[in-house]
């Protein structure tokens, strides 16, 4: 029986009890399942200098398809070549190699809607601002024309037996009141099935997105409510954590946070912090997280920082004597992830629980572990003398030692 103890702690991660309180959750409005709907593929094209081919989407929506997403949108109506790829995917998925749905992107034009019908999908997620002064500036259309035109298109594809996300970007600079008229109409009216809301500039808070969304859902309570973000802000994980909190069922995220500008969501981060921080089902398969985002990094050409949360190269990396001192007694216990965020067998990280660097944080505990690996006695001036050298060597190289480095430090410290 899982409890509220065993979620917070288990045999590869020690959380913060505090997340499963009473006074946290009281006013949670959590659903029962959240569905991933990855857009990668649509908005790495849209990542500046990022070109990927078709074999090679292909092969990511494979990748994604493993790491158990619910559904991969395309932009089928950017090229001949992107509605080709559609096709392949719905060809895919009809033929059981995939199993995630496949949604191409549409504009709200008939036209659009009219190339997704060509890729042989059986949904669509039309697209489109209702920002009132941007749409007003674009098209001089004022929010009546807004309300109409987004409706009859949504129709249409209705009329043509295609299940419609409603996706209505610019969502969170919208006056509530059009929103409120224009959501009952596309949903009563135009028969849109799910509704997706945007922050598409980053500007909301998180506790903002669980407000927006609980009005949502208000307005259309029998109406699966859909969130997209962008991470201008840097608060798009949280910006997605407080959409679920207020109800959201599907989350949209890209691998690596790819996307427009600065990027989306991103698919790991996401997943992660639903799953152990909020204890939400959302058909991830943990372990397929790292090995997924390496390969979207080398086919978009775009490098995941060193830095990035979950699966960035210093996740599990230290240079920090005192660190590795506490990991090495920590390892001892029946908690050896104690110091880290997760054991990275989660992700399907392999390799050492925390790998050393050799560099200005190195201390004596760092060399004499190495020493030992390399076969090497050493008394405890020449240990320190190691590590004043290593120190020096790493302030010279503006980073940290290789091995053969090392190895020269130590043989000249020795064979004084």
């Amino acid at each position: 029986m899982m409890t509220n103890e065993n979620r917070w702690l288990t045999d590869k991660w020690w959380l913060s009890p505090y997340n499963w309180v009473d006074e946290v959750r009281k006013e949670f409005t959590l659903p029962e399942r959240v569905y991933i709907h990855d857009v990668t593929l649509r908005e790495a094209m849209q990542s500046p200098r990022v070109s990927l081919r078709p074999e090679e989407k292909i092969r990511i929506a494979k990748a994604l398809d493993k790491l158990g997403v619910d559904s991969i949108e395309n932009g089928a109506y950017m090229s001949e070549v992107e509605k080709e790829v559609t096709k392949e995917l719905v060809k895919m998925q009809r033929g059981g190699e995939i199993k995630a749905k496949v949604i191409p992107l549409a504009h709200w034009t008939e036209q659009d809607v009219d190339i997704a019908l060509e890729t042989g999908a059986d949904r669509v997620l039309i697209s489109q601002t209702v920002n009132p002064w941007i749409v007003r500036a674009l098209y001089n259309m004022d929010e009546k024309g807004i309300i109409e035109k987004l409706t009859k298109v949504i129709s249409y594809a209705k009329r043509n037996r295609l299940f419609v996300i409603a996706q209505v970007y610019d969502t969170y600079r919208a006056p509530l009141e059009f929103l409120e008229r224009m959501i009952k109409t596309i949903v009563l009216e135009g028969g849109a099935d799910n509704v997706a809301i945007s922050d598409t500039r980053g500007f909301a808070l998180p506790w903002t997105a669980t407000y927006l969304v609980r009005k949502v859902k208000s307005w259309v309570p029998q109406t699966p409510i859909e969130h997209h973000g962008h991470n201008d802000y840097g608060l798009v994980t949280a910006l997605m954590t407080g959409a679920v909190v207020g109800g959201a069922e599907v989350v949209h995220t890209s691998i690596n946070c790819i996307g427009e500008r600065v990027g989306n969501a991103a698919t790991e981060e996401v997943a992660m912090v639903l799953a152990l921080l909020l204890g939400v089902k959302t058909g991830i398969h943990l372990e397929q997280i790292y090995s997924t985002c390496q390969l979207v990094a080398e086919l978009t050409k775009h490098p995941i920082a060193r830095n990035k949360p979950i699966v960035g190269e210093n996740m599990f990396l230290s240079g920090s004597g005192q660190v590795i001192w506490r990991h090495g007694k920590l390892s001892q216990t029946d908690r050896p992830f104690a110091d880290m965020a997760f054991d990275p067998q989660v992700i399907g990280k392999g390799g050492e629980m925390l790998e050393v660097v050799l560099g200005v944080g190195c201390g004596k505990t760092i060399v004499k572990d190495k020493l030992q690996k390399m076969g090497i006695r050493a008394s405890e001036e020449q240990a320190e003398e190691i590590v004043q050298r290593v120190k020096e060597e790493a302030y010279i190289l503006k980073w940290s030692l290789t091995d053969a480095q090392f190895e020269e430090i130590v043989k000249n410290v020795l064979e004084k």
